[in-house]
């Protein structure tokens, strides 16, 4: 009866563990989940990064999703630390999730590269989590960043997601997106999401790219960028399909 009852507390105890299980999502901001073209030329860039504050359609609700009680969410940027108050605004008024959570640079002189992966390192140290998602874009450092980060830590990272902007070929677990919808789609399928809330992001990101008046064009839109779409419409069911198509017709309609 005592060997009975300690298994089954045991049993408890790793139930609990599991359902608490912590999870850090680091996000980048410009081009990730902000318009700012940092492709662009650098007057247009300082403009954008001070006061624009167009988010691309569909991000905000995604990151909403993602968050609750066992996942941190930290957006780690390049830029200065002295825009920090634009950053705020920006995520207030675009209504991101834990916007505390703001990692800047101290230094503008500082290696962006070697910058993003220290700050990246000392979060895994705070959060201590039990798995890491990693979300950036290809116009500057993230990919081989996020491919740094994974190395390290091959048991944590388990998602990484890329906004194809440059169509750089990605590797390892790296994912491209254009839209939400992507994040969802191979979230659905590693368990993290339900297939409800993937066609609620797919309808947020429809709606907010017809009522925004936001086009996907010129840099965000490479056709090569649309891959993780269709490798998600063969692995995903039939309902969930239609849902992947009609974020695909969204987005080329927008391109055009």
């Amino acid at each position: 009866m005592i060997m009975k009852n300690l298994l089954l507390a045991s049993a408890l105890l790793l139930s609990v563990q599991e359902l608490s299980a912590k999870t850090l999502i680091v996000s980048d901001i410009d081009d990730t989940i902000k318009m700012t073209d940092v492709l662009g030329s650098k007057g247009k860039i300082v403009i954008n990064g001070l006061f624009k504050e167009k988010a691309f359609a569909g991000m905000s609700e995604l990151y909403n999703k993602m968050n609750n009680a066992d996942t941190d969410i930290y957006y780690v940027s390049g830029s200065p630390e002295y825009i920090k108050f634009r950053i705020k605004d920006f995520l207030d008024e675009n209504n991101f999730p834990q916007q505390q959570n703001i990692v800047l640079k101290r230094r503008m002189k500082d290696d962006t590269y070697e910058y993003k992966v220290g700050a990246i390192r000392e979060l895994i140290k705070k959060v201590n989590p039990d798995k890491v998602i990693l979300i950036g874009d290809d116009t500057e450092h993230d990919p081989h960043v996020y491919e740094t980060i994974q190395a390290e830590n091959p048991a944590l990272v388990e998602g990484i997601y890329i906004r194809s902007i440059q169509n750089n070929q990605k590797e390892g677990l790296q994912r491209t997106f254009i839209s939400p919808v992507e994040i969802a789609g191979f979230e659905t399928l590693a368990g993290r999401f339900e297939e409800k809330e993937l066609a609620g992001i797919s309808e947020g990101f429809i709606n907010q790219t017809n009522k925004s008046g936001i086009a996907l064009k010129k840099r965000y839109c490479p056709k090569e960028g649309r891959e993780s779409l269709e490798e998600l419409k063969t692995k995903l069911s039939a309902d969930s399909t239609q849902t992947i198509e009609n974020t695909q017709q969204k987005i080329i309609n927008s391109c055009k």
